[in-house]
């Protein structure tokens, strides 16, 4: 099978990370996979703030988590959002069109460059919920996101606890040709 095709079909959301730190370069390499994502009309309308220090990424966590709990979200006790994962990305964009759509994009490069580089990641979508316990512009100074530009997701990067996991089934009846 082809190397690329073998490497989408293999990748998988990890939540059981090592304590095993990752290598500047292999962050880098990452880093740069996201940066050339297709976008709209190559807008390049992202940034990233690629947070590696354990006691931020656990601040992020405890008001996330803290913001849930305002909400009515509960989580069992013990729960991290990021998964102790040593890297976590937040991915934020200017407001116009298509930003979820060029987001996606450089998620899933990032994602699959991890992969590559034998490492695991899972999106996080929680980290919108620090701004329920935090005021938006204070949360947008600690976490780096420009002026007009908006959260939009994250993304934990570390090396996976375990091997590979196998695939769920996909769901069947869900492409029609049309020919």
């Amino acid at each position: 099978m082809n190397e690329t095709i073998d490497l989408i079909l293999k990748r998988r959301s990890i939540r059981n990370f090592s304590k095993k730190l990752i290598s500047e370069a292999d962050l880098k390499s990452i880093v740069e996979c996201g940066l050339f994502a297709p976008s709209a009309r190559n807008k390049q309308n992202w940034h990233f703030t690629v947070i590696t220090n354990k006691d931020r990424i656990e601040e992020i966590n405890n008001l996330a988590i803290e913001g849930m709990g305002r909400i009515g979200v509960e989580k069992e006790e013990g729960f991290h959002i990021f998964y102790h994962a040593p890297v976590v990305i937040i991915i934020s964009s200017k407001i116009e069109g298509f930003a979820e759509v060029n987001t996606g994009c450089v998620i899933e490069n990032m994602s699959l460059a991890a992969k590559a580089l034998g490492l695991g990641s899972c999106i996080i979508g929680q980290t919108k919920y620090v701004y329920q316990q935090a005021n938006k512009a204070d949360m947008n100074h600690v976490l780096k996101i420009p002026e007009n530009y908006e959260h939009d997701i994250s993304i934990c990067f570390g090396y996976p606890e375990k091997g590979d996991e196998e695939a769920k089934p996909r769901k069947e009846n869900v492409v029609d040709y049309i020919l």
